[in-house]
């Protein structure tokens, strides 16, 4: 026990008293909390400019035209006289989208024939392509059905009867777990749970970089790695292991707790999951990632090594996490490699949790996974420590030994003197 306490006293004082370690594990912690969600804070992209080329003039071309502009989501922003001169616009980021307006348009619609418009939209920017070409069919839709019903008036049909043979089927749409349809619910929630994942492996790079950086100047233990020497303790290694995993556990505790506690509701995120089911799900995927950064960072020969090596994994485990696009999708290998990543396992786990209102027993093939991996690298770390305490002991005993045959020569030296 005095063993454990004291690696777990070390461990925290080589986060906190080294500042870019303290700024990975706790300051950037922060300011991803508040400030990532701040440009999401609107949620829903609205008053997408349109430019609009108006090739019949009518007095229905100029009521589609108005019924698109008070869309909430399009917003007419210029009149092109033909097609190329809207496309230049929209390649000059002036607008997001073009409605073309075909000649005879009123004229087709009033005879009853078959009339069409053409929507164009930036398919660059997924969320710009969606909101300007609902804007436009959702304005074309009422408006068809505005001239629907009043044909069928005009033949004798009272309007409540009317607007039934019209639409005798409605479709009555409810967006689920999201109601706003918003960008922020759906992405932010998995976000938050990627940057938990990388920023405890940075920040666990750093500080093995460093203490590898430093053994190389000062003896230490078979399992301590401190500019101050130590005498070996018989057992440590399990001290060493569980007591490290303990210090980045707790602190990140503290982060899920501001996170799912403050951040969500700050930000008016779905919370449909108790603490205790959050504390249990997260429990496994806080250990993995521990035990997983343990074992990476024997690896690492100093700070920019470390850094190099984990900040380029950050943008894989965002694509292979799921969120963005499905696993399912993926090649079978690539989904299979993507599994020995924690938060591909974590983050839908925690989506259903705080977004579905899911129970533990629904997620329970992700919380089997969690601890399975949390197993995996508890040995792969057993094993990382284990190799770091021969490898400095063998730094240790090749250092006595020089110094002692370097005494040696001294003595003899002074003895033919």
């Amino acid at each position: 026990m005095r063993a454990w306490l004291s690696e777990l006293l070390d461990e925290w004082r080589r986060i906190f008293l080294d500042p870019g370690a303290a700024l990975i594990l706790v300051g950037a912690l922060v300011l991803y909390a508040f400030f990532y969600p701040i440009p999401y804070r609107a949620s829903v992209l609205e008053r997408v400019p349109v430019v609009v080329v108006d090739q019949d003039q009518s007095e229905l071309s100029r009521r589609l035209i108005r019924m698109v502009d008070e869309h909430e989501l399009t917003h007419v922003v210029a009149r092109a006289g033909n097609l190329a001169e809207a496309e230049r616009a929209v390649q000059d980021g002036k607008a997001g989208g073009v409605l073309v307006i075909p000649a005879e348009f009123e004229r087709r619609v009033r005879r009853g024939e078959q009339a069409s418009v053409g929507a164009f939209a930036d398919a660059s920017y997924f969320l710009v392509y969606r909101q300007v070409l609902t804007g436009i069919l959702e304005a074309t839709g009422t408006l068809s059905a505005g001239v629907e019903v009043r044909r069928l008036m005009a033949e004798g049909m009272p309007e409540g009867s009317a607007i039934k043979a019209r639409d005798p089927l409605p479709l009555v749409s409810r967006p689920l777990f999201n109601p706003t349809e918003g960008y922020a619910a759906y992405v932010v929630p998995a976000v938050l749970v990627l940057i938990l994942q990388q920023t405890l492996l940075v920040g666990m790079g750093l500080v093995g970089g460093t203490r590898r950086e430093r053994s190389g100047k000062a003896k230490a233990s078979p399992y301590r790695f401190d500019n101050v020497t130590r005498a070996p303790v018989a057992g440590t290694r399990l001290a060493t292991v569980t007591a490290r995993a303990f210090a980045y556990f707790a602190l990140y505790l503290v982060h899920g707790l501001l996170y799912f506690g403050v951040v969500y509701r700050l930000y008016g995120f779905p919370e449909r999951a108790d603490a205790w089911t959050l504390f249990r799900f997260g429990t496994p995927f806080l250990l993995s990632v521990v035990f997983l950064g343990l074992a990476l960072r024997a690896a690492f020969r100093s700070r920019e090594m470390a850094l190099q090596a984990l900040l380029f994994t950050s943008l894989p485990a965002l694509f292979l996490s799921g969120f963005a696009w499905p696993t399912e999708s993926l090649p079978a290998w690539l989904a299979a490699f993507a599994k020995a990543i924690p938060s591909t396992t974590a983050i839908p786990g925690f989506l259903r949790l705080t977004q579905m209102g899911a129970s533990l027993a629904d997620v329970g093939a992700e919380w089997m996974t969690l601890w399975t991996l949390c197993g995996v690298y508890f040995l792969a770390a057993w094993a990382a420590t284990g190799w770091e305490g021969r490898r400095q002991s063998a730094a240790g005993s090749g250092s006595r030994s020089e110094d002692g045959s370097q005494r040696g020569w001294q003595r003899n030296t002074r003895g033919r003197a």
